[in-house]
Parts: C-alpha cells; sequence; structure tokens
C-alpha cells in the first residue's frame, strides 16, 4: 500500500539515544546570571563552567561525556578533530535540552525515574544486550550513566510538554486531508525518494554562519564513515531525529521548494550538503528512489564498503631520538637469565629520564643515549618499532647472541605520506521499473494521512516552541 511519507512522531521515546549505530547557542544576553547552580551535581571548585542557561550551569566535563556519547552513537573515530566537530553541536543540543527541562518544570512536568529506567532498558533491548551490559558499554568508553539519563530525561519532559500543546494546538480538517489525497493522485508515476534528513534550526540571523558550519561538520563526519542515522538521532532537531532522520518516501510537492529542487537533482545513496531553508539547514540522504506507485527500487547493487586508505609514516624522512641499554651475555647457556634480568628492569622504566638512571647505573660503555638518528639508517627490523613505539615507554627486550637491548624514543619527527584521493566508483543503473496503471495504486486511509499531518505540525510546533524559550533566555557560552 502506497502511503504518506513517514513522519516519526516527537513522541517515539525508545529510539531517540539508541547506541551502537553516532551548534551555535542562542545570542547571549547582556545582563548577569544569578548564582548558578546544575541539576546535574554540585560543580566541583576545580570543574570548569562551558555555558550558563538562565541560572543554571553547563560544565566542560558535561560537554565531554556528552561528546564521548556522541561518538558512541555515531559508531565515529575518537580523535581531537572530530571532538572538535562535535563541539559546537553537542553544546547547542546540551543548551536546548536544559531549556527544555527548564520550561518543564515551570509547568509542572515531571518524569518519574521509573519511566527513565524503562526507557534505558528499552535502549538496551534494541541494541540486544541487558541493562547491565549497556551500563559496562558506557562504563568502558568513559561515559557516566548519568549523562544517557539526563538525555532521556529530558527527552521525556519535553515530550509531555508537547502533548499538552498538542491537545490544544493541532486540529486537522477534512479540506486538508482531502487536497493532500489529491496530490497523492497527481504524482502517479513522478520520482519519490526514500529521504532521511539532519535539520539544525537557525532561530536568528546571527546565529546563520555557525549552523551552517556546524551542519558541514556533520556532512563531513559522515563522508569520513560516520553513521548517519546516529549522527541524526543525536543531532537533528527534526520529529524523525527519533528514527535516525528517516522521512519515509517524500514525493514531489510534499517539501519546501528549496529541498524540491535538491531531491531532484541526487540519486540513490547520495548525500546532499547542507540545504538552506526558512527555519534552518537541512542534510539530506537519499537511500532509494523510484516512481510514486512502483515497488521497484532504482538504487544501484549494493557494493560492499571499502576499507579507507590510512596515511602511512614516510620512513625516508623519520628522525628519531632513540636511547638503548644493552646487557651482555658472556655465555649461550647465560642467554635466558639475561633475557629475565631484562625483562624485570624493562617492567621498571617509566619515563626517559628513569631510562637515563638506569642506563648509567647498568655502567656498560653500550648503553645510553644514542642521538638522532634516521628512520631509514636502522635496520629493517627496527625501523616500525622506532616510529611505533610509543613515545616515553621501553621497547620489547630484543634477544640477540650476545645479549639483550632495551630501547627506548624520547622525541620522533615522523612525516606522514597521505594516501592519494580514490576515485568516485560509478554508478550502476538499475533495471527500469514496469510502467504503472493508475487503478492498481491503492489509496491510503484518511486516518493514515491524518495522522501524518498530526506529526508534521507536531514538529512545527515543536520547533517553533523551542526556538521562542531561546530568544527569551539567558545563554551564555565560556570560552
Amino acid at each position: 500500500m502506497q502511503s504518506l511519507r513517514a513522519v516519526r512522531s516527537a513522541f517515539a521515546v525508545a529510539t531517540a539515544c539508541a547506541l551502537l549505530a553516532a551548534g551555535a547557542p542562542a545570542a547571549a544576553q547582556t545582563r548577569a546570571p544569578n548564582a548558578p547552580n546544575s541539576p546535574a551535581g554540585t560543580q566541583g571548585p576545580a570543574e570548569r563552567i562551558a555555558a550558563v542557561v538562565n541560572d543554571e550551569v553547563i560544565s566542560l566535563s558535561d560537554v565531554h561525556a556528552r561528546i564521548r556519547l556522541a561518538l558512541l552513537n555515531a559508531g565515529a573515530q575518537d580523535s581531537a578533530e572530530t571532538r572538535q566537530r562535535l563541539t559546537p553541536q553537542v553544546l547547542r543540543q546540551l543548551v536546548d535540552e536544559r531549556l527544555q527541562l527548564q520550561e518543564a518544570k515551570r509547568l509542572g512536568v515531571s518524569v518519574p525515574s521509573k519511566d527513565i529506567d524503562e526507557a534505558i532498558g528499552r535502549i538496551a533491548e534494541q541494541n540486544r544486550m541487558g541493562r547491565p551490559q549497556l551500563e559496562a558499554m558506557l562504563k568502558a568508553q568513559n561515559v557516566p550513566v548519568s549523562t544517557l539519563r539526563e538525555q532521556v530525561r529530558a527527552l521525556l519532559s519535553w515530550q509531555r510538554v508537547m502533548q499538552r500543546r498538542i491537545r490544544q494546538e493541532v486540529v486537522i480538517g477534512d479540506e486538508e486531508i482531502d487536497a493532500v489525497m489529491q496530490r497523492i493522485k497527481a504524482n502517479i508515476g513522478k520520482p519519490e525518494y526514500l529521504v532521511a534528513e539532519i535539520f539544525l534550526a537557525v532561530d536568528s540571523p546571527d546565529q546563520d554562519e555557525e549552523v551552517r558550519r556546524n551542519a558541514e561538520r556533520l556532512v563531513e563526519e559522515v563522508r569520513r564513515g560516520g553513521n548517519f542515522a546516529a549522527l541524526a538521532r543525536q543531532f537533528s532537531q527534526s520529529a524523525g531525529a527519533a528514527s535516525g532522520g528517516d522521512m519515509g518516501w517524500v514525493r514531489t510537492g510534499e517539501l519546501n521548494a528549496e529541498l524540491d529542487k535538491t531531491l531532484s537533482t541526487m540519486r540513490a545513496g547520495q548525500l546532499s550538503s547542507p540545504v538552506r531553508t526558512a527555519t534552518g539547514y537541512h542534510v539530506l540522504l537519499v537511500r532509494d528512489q523510484r516512481p510514486f506507485g512502483s515497488n521497484a527500487s532504482t538504487a544501484p547493487p549494493p557494493t560492499p564498503p571499502r576499507p579507507r586508505p590510512q596515511p602511512k609514516p614516510d620512513l625516508a624522512k623519520a628522525k628519531v631520538n632513540m636511547k638503548q641499554i644493552v646487557i651482555p651475555a658472556p655465555s649461550k647457556e647465560e642467554l635466558k637469565a639475561v633475557q629475565a634480568q631484562a625483562e624485570k628492569l624493562r617492567k621498571s622504566i617509566k619515563s626517559c629520564a628513569d631510562f637515563d638512571e638506569k642506563a648509567r647505573a647498568m655502567g656498560i660503555p653500550e648503553s645510553g643515549d644514542m642521538g638522532t638518528l634516521r628512520v631509514k639508517d636502522l635496520a629493517p627490523g627496527l625501523q616500525q618499532l622506532a616510529v611505533g613505539i610509543p613515545l616515553g615507554q621501553p621497547s620489547p627486550v630484543l634477544m640477540s647472541p650476545g645479549g639483550a637491548v632495551i630501547l627506548i624514543v624520547c622525541k620522533r619527527d615522523v612525516p606522514m605520506i597521505e594516501p592519494p584521493p580514490e576515485a568516485e566508483p560509478q554508478p550502476v543503473a538499475a533495471p527500469a521499473p514496469p510502467p504503472i496503471d493508475p487503478k492498481d495504486i491503492k489509496m491510503p486511509p484518511r486516518e493514515e494521512i491524518e495522522r501524518d499531518l498530526i506529526n508534521e505540525r507536531a514538529d512545527l510546533l515543536a520547533r517553533r516552541y523551542l526556538r521562542d524559550l531561546r530568544r527569551t533566555a539567558f545563554v551564555e557560552i565560556r570560552n
């Protein structure tokens, strides 16, 4: 059965923080905040403040914990560059959640701990693990369970606030349903797209540039191998965020002109650059494409993902400052004892200074500083060791007929050779779908159309509500 594009309700919490898939703050006003306090706990004397939202603070540790959760969600590599790309959007999300919790408190809306526990239990089930396994995984990634609880609490609180508003303000008339049914009939045979999106709102003109950069950072993260659905769940501000940004099948005329135009130029598997609309920036992913009314996909056959080539050390230009401790073996029979002595010594070395002290204590002339060496001049077996062992940590014990050697690298200059850019794979055309007979198209029931229209209206209402909260709030970002 053909149906309207599926817009996931803003009240579907179960997958909002799903694991194992993975902005710009509002303009600060000039008045000084009241004495800040954090609902997550008392700030220690050494705790740095990342932002102040009305009379509450977001600590730097809150930001770092949420970044680690976002990296886990997205399956992204934990690097300084990735954390830097995600930090602005993580901070904006934390500000929004604090505003949502404050509004829920003002309206007398609270979420019992039992409801939060049940939601986290569903998250664990969806990831095919028990609650203890989920908590162990978070702990292994240095993510406090309280970070996930706070995210779920904010989401559930905001859902209940919005449920009140929807009961009062969202009404769908028969004429709106009739108009949608006429549009569905007019679109038979025209292209439709299976689309997912990441949406970042722009609440005032002075935010535009920063939100655009945040959207571009997310696009770059996806292109580097990040999981689009997980990033959408973590950062998108549309109702479909809970289902990984899924918008379902989208037809001509269902989106605004800017997004319609962008979709018309895309093919299955393609990711768009950020698209500006009146409300913010959208990043679109076309998962599939077909003529409306046909079940035949126009997506190319799937190809297995190729591992991305990694930079390699340039051994011809690499230089290291290396030191050694030599323990000679007077005879072949004593090699085993010398090896045991060297292993015990190696385990006691904690730094380069420690290495120097123990080398002097050995009293062996060959032990000590070897100076700055060109890696290409070392024996082939030592080249990878010289560029691979951690700085300031002793190497494994190296044995030879003459005794044992322990090495340490205290300084290293290793240029990297970047891999050549990969050629874009040529798309493989899918077979043409069979012609469509309008008489074979089964129209969706009016109740389904009404439900989807309610979800769309609720999404728009939620965006406006949060925008108004940002505009009236005091938000100060601390650098």
